[in-house]
């Protein structure tokens, strides 16, 4: 392992100083700079908070000195949802939320302990309200309580207690553990965008066909929201409250502020408009491992049945050879290749991409992949050479392709990593490889040693090592900055691996993938997908999307695994033109496809799909 770059920061175990760098606009009275630093010790290595989301200020149990003195505020990772006694809004995140004050119990962000009172315990005088609402700029809690909804079985199995919270112009739902002292989950099990284009709240009514109880109906709402781009594919959670009154109080705060919202006219942030790539009918569709747009007219699909090129402006879909079971598709339109992870024995596979035109092609096999799980390909020498890296548990083997008249490779480096390979990319002539609590850059244009993406001797960034925590991705945010993606957190650290912003960035629930096209991070959980963009750290949009699954390393092509398994492509609004294009009306469903074996020889078979429905907006 290459020698970190930087030895002479200090270690420390248990506490670790962080300095806000602006001055503090309080009214104390203190002088120096020293004191007009605040100051924030790590407590990552401190039994964790456990508020609850009203907490009674500490300073009422306490006896305080006479003399007011300054906060002593700790970086914490709260166990459940709370707000920020200064913004009022929530900390969201599933660690190191914000810091608290272990004298008084004044909790905030990262990033307000500086604008806080100075004084510990808190003056009645500047405390801020249960509620506390910046309508310019959207932050602050507007309205909370506790609710029912559904059970993750769905509303025939019951209903499941819930902490609702409208904060920041959304409504947050998170599930109450009732066998744990009703004390709420930190991670959110529903995020609602009031901003969302189609949002509405509105009581339940026999129309609606909602499966419930007589006696229920009074006391129920439903707020909607926008889930795909086609009207009769709404995000609806239906929300039973405890009385009548509380129902109507619930229906009238959340119109009240969609009101006020609408009269503001409020910029549309959201990236991503959806999309249905293709047929849902089309039956492969249904065992869909990974998929590759290949050009703005045709989608690669790798299935449990084979390699399948789907036209999605004609009535055509090519099979490509006979492979079996595609776990992964990498495109090198550089090398003019395509690159197959296949088989029950996952060997990589390399052919031309003429072959996804329907010709026949010779396929090339990479004998000592056998067992791999991942794979990424770039070029290196600005351009010169195109490379294959094919991850096997916690080997690396880096391959150089050569297309002639006839398609060879080259092994010119095996790595090998701490763990097993998680993740990894090809950045700027350098392989980024994520593994547990990890990241390394390995150069591929020369032989050396892998330089630390986290730098074992910033103290900041020790908590990864003691909470081991599983790799999702890294992005090159520029050319010195990266931001590291775990399953717990996102931190930004520099070239040298030395943390680069104070603050974090906080997933509002437990991860499963992780996405980039720059500008932004595509967040998947179990119940939405939500949107970054790594610059500014915003989280610009939630779509409301259950069980789905990213296919390409883009996250623009996804599978929805509801009843109706679907193709969702993920169209980017911000840019002027779209990678795919879709298809008029149509009526007839797929035809099953025919299946062509060819031996070692790829060959591809075209078979007419008839008048298909088209893809339809989401």
């Amino acid at each position: 392992m290459a020698a970190d770059p930087v030895e002479n920061v200090s270690e420390q175990d248990l506490k670790i100083k962080f300095y806000i760098g602006s001055r503090s606009t309080s009214l104390s009275s203190h002088s120096g700079d020293e004191a007009d630093l605040v100051k924030i010790t790590d407590s990552a290595h401190l039994p964790v908070h456990t508020p609850t989301i009203k907490r009674r200020d500490c300073h009422n149990r306490i006896l305080f000195p006479a003399k007011n003195k300054t906060h002593r505020f700790f970086l914490t990772s709260f166990t459940a949802p709370t707000k920020c006694h200064q913004c009022t809004s929530l900390m969201v995140g599933l660690v190191r939320q914000g810091c608290s004050c272990d004298v008084c119990g004044f909790s905030c962000h990262t990033t307000c302990a500086e604008k806080a009172p100075r004084a510990c315990p808190v003056p009645l005088h500047q405390k801020k309200g249960t509620f506390c609402l910046d309508p310019q700029k959207g932050t602050g809690t507007a309205y909370e309580g506790h609710v029912w909804i559904p059970k993750k079985a769905g509303m025939k199995k019951g209903w499941q207690r819930a902490l609702a919270v409208v904060c920041d112009f959304k409504l947050f739902l998170y599930h109450v553990d009732e066998e744990k002292g009703s004390k709420p989950s930190v991670v959110a099990s529903h995020v609602i965008d009031l901003r969302d284009g189609a949002f509405s709240v509105s009581s339940v009514w026999p129309s609606d066909f909602i499966p419930v109880k007589r006696r229920e109906m009074p006391r129920m709402f439903k707020v909607t929201a926008s889930q795909l781009s086609a009207p009769s594919d709404r995000y609806s959670v239906a929300i039973l409250a405890d009385s009548e009154n509380e129902k109507s109080e619930w229906v009238g705060a959340l119109s009240e502020l969609h009101e006020v919202l609408r009269k503001s006219h409020p910029r549309d942030r959201s990236v991503y408009a959806l999309k249905e790539a293709c047929d849902r009918r089309l039956p492969l569709i249904k065992t869909t491992q990974t998929a590759a747009i290949v050009d703005r007219k045709r989608i690669a699909l790798g299935s449990e049945e084979g390699l399948f090129v789907v036209h999605v402006t004609i009535d055509e879909i090519v099979r490509v050879g006979d492979m079996k079971k595609i776990h992964q598709i990498e495109l090198i339109p550089h090398g003019q290749m395509v690159a197959v992870i296949s088989g029950r024995s996952r060997h990589v596979h390399l052919f031309p991409m003429s072959a996804l035109d329907g010709q026949k092609a010779d396929v090339h096999k990479l004998a000592e992949t056998r067992g791999c799980q991942t794979m990424t390909s770039g070029t290196v020498c600005q351009g010169a050479h195109t490379c294959l890296c094919v991850a096997r548990k916690s080997q690396v083997f880096c391959y150089e392709l050569f297309q002639s008249q006839k398609m060879s490779h080259r092994k010119f480096r095996e790595l090998q990593t701490p763990t097993n390979v998680q993740w990894m990319a090809i950045c700027s002539e350098q392989l980024c490889v994520g593994f547990q609590s990890g990241f390394l850059r390995y150069p591929l244009r020369r032989e050396g040693a892998p330089y630390r993406m986290l730098h074992a001797h910033d103290p900041t960034l020790s908590f990864i090592a003691h909470q081991p925590v599983d790799a999702l991705c890294a992005v090159e945010v520029s050319s010195i900055e990266y931001l590291l993606c775990f399953k717990s957190i996102g931190i930004y650290t520099d070239s040298r691996g030395l943390r680069s912003r104070p603050t974090e960035l906080m997933w509002p629930a437990a991860p499963t993938y992780c996405r980039y096209k720059a500008p932004y991070l595509s967040v998947y959980s179990e119940n939405a997908v939500d949107v970054f963009d790594v610059n500014s750290m915003e989280w610009i949009q939630t779509i409301p999307l259950k069980k789905v699954r990213p296919l390409n390393s883009e996250g623009s092509l996804n599978i929805l695994l509801l009843e109706t398994v679907r193709l969702i492509y993920f169209r980017n609004k911000k840019t002027d033109g779209d990678e795919l294009v879709f298809p008029g009306p149509s009526e007839n469903p797929q035809e099953q496809m025919t299946r062509h074996v060819s031996g070692k020889r790829l060959s591809s078979s075209r078979v007419p799909r008839g008048k298909a429905k088209p893809s339809s907006g989401l």
